[in-house]
């Protein structure tokens, strides 16, 4: 299937979940999950240079040493885009409309809610995993249990997370697009 499909999809996807945005987390204020609250909490407080790391190490690791100056644009990007973006459209969140434990983001942070930098991060990294199909998997398990707590707890609406993934993995992607690039011309 061409890239370009995937990001139609998620484009879609983005469009529908605004629709959802007030439904999706309306269910999560009335149905708690008890089981989830701690790896709920244990998720919110991983911040994403923390991924980062860790995928880093997982190149090192593998040999993918060719992915790490992708890597560290796909990290720039991530830090620099996504809090650009969270500033301007300056969204509030969720718990302050809905009935939401304070996990302390009140303030600034209130208006913060688009995009979800936790999923935008974690589906920046997807497209490092392609070296391993069972990593590659994992991942976006992971990414999407990642933005599954983000709506859990409160901190995002439905369109906060699609919108992170989608973001995410368009840094992700233009990061090895501009890194095979500079590498051909020899810059690197």
């Amino acid at each position: 299937m061409k890239k370009i499909y995937f990001y139609l999809i998620g484009i879609l996807l983005l469009v529908v979940s605004f629709f959802l945005d007030n439904t999706f987390t309306g269910f999560f204020v009335n149905n708690k999950l008890g089981f989830f609250d701690g790896l709920a909490i244990f998720i919110y407080n991983i911040e994403g240079y923390v991924l980062f790391l860790f995928v880093l190490i997982i190149l090192f690791m593998f040999k993918q040493k060719s992915k790490i100056l992708p890597l560290l644009l796909a990290l720039v990007l991530y830090l620099g885009l996504t809090q650009i973006i969270k500033v301007i459209i300056a969204r509030p969140r969720p718990f302050t409309k809905f009935n939401f434990p304070d996990l302390g983001e009140a303030g600034a942070n209130a208006n913060r809610s688009f995009p979800s930098g936790h999923s935008t991060g974690s589906a920046s990294l997807v497209r490092f995993f392609e070296f391993n199909r069972i990593f590659l998997w994992i991942w976006i398990a992971i990414t999407i249990l990642i933005m599954f707590s983000r709506i859990y707890l409160g901190m995002h609406y439905l369109s906060d997370v699609v919108a992170g993934f989608v973001l995410g993995y368009a840094m992700g992607d233009f990061s090895i697009f501009l890194a095979e690039k500079l590498q051909k011309k020899g810059y690197f």
